[in-house]
């Protein structure tokens, strides 16, 4: 059972960005979880949500500034992320 923290999570995301410039957040969610796996308390519905706990987890990335040293967005709903020279 998964419970992954931001920072396990920003360590995958940043290697999948590097990979993938322009990613969209909803792509990046998805080729994370493909690496990481989530179960149990990750795969839980938030309430009052379409998602779970996982991939608000990788959205919070976006949200908490988590890789803003390392890559930039832009300021759409499903922001592309491209790392930084």
């Amino acid at each position: 059972m998964s419970n992954f923290t931001e920072s396990q999570i920003a360590v995958v995301a940043l290697d999948i960005i590097r990979l993938y410039p322009g990613i969209r957040t909803s792509q990046l969610i998805e080729e994370v979880r493909i690496i990481m796996k989530p179960s149990g308390e990750d795969l839980k519905i938030l309430n009052d949500r379409n998602d779970d706990k996982f991939s608000q987890k990788v959205r919070n990335l976006k949200s908490h500034n988590t890789l803003s040293h390392l890559v930039t967005t832009t300021d759409e709903r499903d922001c592309q992320w491209f790392p930084k020279s």
